[in-house]
C-alpha cells in the first residue's frame, strides 16, 4: 500500500467499522443516562421510585436519539470517511459523552418542577447558582455538539458536487445546526445572567428559538424559489 493510500479516504470497510463504533458510543450513552440516575432497590418503594424517573430517562433518551440520528443523516450523505470525517464524529462520541452528565440534572430537574414535585428531581440542584451554571455546561456542551454537526455536514457538502441533492440537504443541516449552535451560547449566557432568579424557565425556553428559526427561514426559501427557481433548504429541526 502506498503513501497516498495512507492518507487518503477511508474504504468502505472502514467507514463502516466507524459508524458501527459511533453507534455503540450512543448506546453506551444511554447507558449512562440510566445508570447516573439508578439504585439498587431493595423494596417496593425503591421500584416505584425508579418507575418515576422514566419520564426524565424518555427527555433524556430523545435527545441523545437527535443527535444519534443526525450523525446517521450525515452517513448517508457521504462515503466518505477520512482522516477529518473520523476526527469529527470521535469528537461527537466524545462530548455526547460528556453531554449525558448535565443532560440528567436538568431532566430530572425540569420535570420535577413541571409535575409540581410529584416526580423525582428534587434536592439534585440546590440553588439558582448551580441552576445556571448547570444549564451553562449543558448549553455551551450542547453548542459544542451543534458546531462538530456544522463541521461533518460541510464536509460532507465539500464532496457533492454543487447542484447534487444531498449538497442541498447538506446545506439544509449546517444551517440548522449553526442555528442551534448560537442559541446553546445564549440559553447559557442567559442562565448566568441576572434574569435567572426571576425566570428559572427562561434558559430552557430560549431553546424553541431553533424550530421557530427554522420555519422562519423555510417561509423565506419558500417565497424566494419562485422567483429564483432554487430548491429550498427546509431541514430537520433538532429538539432539545
Amino acid at each position: 500500500m502506498g503513501e497516498g493510500d495512507r492518507t487518503g479516504p477511508v474504504g468502505t470497510g472502514e467507514g463502516k467499522r466507524l459508524d458501527a463504533f459511533v453507534d455503540a458510543a450512543f448506546a453506551f450513552a444511554v447507558s449512562l443516562l440510566i445508570i447516573a440516575g439508578a439504585e439498587p432497590l431493595r423494596s417496593f418503594d425503591d421500584l416505584v421510585r425508579a418507575l418515576m424517573r422514566i419520564p426524565a430517562f424518555l427527555a433524556g433518551f430523545a435527545l441523545i436519539i437527535l443527535f444519534w440520528l443526525a450523525h446517521r443523516a450525515w452517513s448517508s450523505l457521504t462515503p466518505r470517511r477520512d482522516r477529518m470525517a473520523t476526527l469529527l464524529s470521535l469528537a461527537v462520541v466524545f462530548s455526547v459523552l460528556v453531554f449525558v452528565f448535565p443532560l440528567r440534572l436538568l431532566t430530572e430537574t425540569a420535570l420535577h418542577f413541571v409535575s409540581g414535585g410529584r416526580l423525582p428531581g428534587g434536592g439534585l440542584i440546590a440553588s439558582f447558582g448551580q441552576l445556571g451554571w448547570t444549564y451553562a455546561i449543558y448549553g455551551f456542551g450542547f453548542s459544542v455538539l451543534s458546531v462538530l454537526y456544522v463541521l461533518l455536514f460541510r464536509h460532507a457538502r465539500a464532496g457533492l458536487d454543487a447542484d447534487a441533492p444531498g449538497a442541498v440537504t447538506a446545506r439544509s443541516w449546517v444551517r440548522t445546526w449553526a442555528l442551534a449552535a448560537v442559541t446553546g451560547v445564549l440559553s447559557g449566557a442567559v442562565a448566568l445572567s441576572p434574569l435567572l432568579p426571576g425566570a428559572p424557565w427562561l434558559p430552557g425556553v430560549t431553546y424553541w428559538l431553533i424550530p421557530v428559526g427554522i420555519w422562519i427561514l423555510a417561509i423565506r426559501d419558500r417565497r424566494r424559489r419562485p422567483e429564483s427557481g432554487a430548491p429550498t433548504l427546509d431541514g430537520p429541526t433538532p429538539a432539545v
